[in-house]
């Protein structure tokens, strides 16, 4: 996928972004391309960018290898504490597949937004969306368990099951392997 098509994809569905802002946003984008397995961020680093997975699969998690968060296509990719505290981070990030990153770097958008006003109803949608995301799965943890956690997950992206390993997706959803393994002999059968 070229520049062109990354600013039609996913800009061209925001209606207040102009020509201009089309054309900045264009200027700063970078086509990251990772193979998988690869570490892209180590915890303690402090990496200041953003990006959205075009394709491919981004895990993170904390020094005790617990899976703490999925990036799966079309997510919103970069380390809160990093670029919000200016801390380094917690979490390490590891690609999981091949994955293309269309990456900005996060102070240059914030720069930006002091001439591009529609720049920033974009940076905050972004932000929005990642604290619903936030906001979503620490809910479901107070509320649900992990049985309910993981057929929630089985209906919303039922793909992503097989695209983890068991034991991450196990932490990833508050469980044991073992008890992992119970539900998808219950409840997961792949299409043959």
């Amino acid at each position: 996928m070229n520049y062109n098509e990354f600013i039609e994809i996913y800009f061209d569905q925001n209606h207040f972004l102009d020509d201009r802002d089309k054309e900045k946003l264009r200027e700063m984008v970078q086509v990251v391309n990772y193979p998988a397995n690869k570490i892209i961020m180590h915890r303690g680093e402090q990496i200041e960018q953003v990006g959205i997975i075009e394709k491919g699969l981004v895990r993170a998690y904390d020094k005790n290898n617990k899976t703490v968060w999925l990036f799966p296509e079309n997510s919103v990719y970069g380390s809160m504490e990093v670029l919000t505290l200016k801390h380094p981070s917690s979490f390490t990030y590891e690609t999981l597949e091949e994955t293309s990153v269309f990456m900005f770097n996060y102070n240059d958008l914030e720069n930006t937004i002091k001439d591009y006003p529609n720049i920033t109803t974009l940076l905050l949608a972004f932000w929005k969306n990642t604290a619903m995301d936030i906001y979503l799965k620490f809910s479901s943890f107070l509320h649900l368990t992990p049985e309910k956690r993981y057929l929630k997950l089985l209906q919303q992206n039922s793909k992503l099951i097989l695209r983890v390993k068991s034991k991450d997706l196990a932490t990833y959803l508050g469980m044991h392997p073992v008890s992992l393994s119970r539900l998808k002999k219950r409840y997961f059968t792949p299409k043959q």
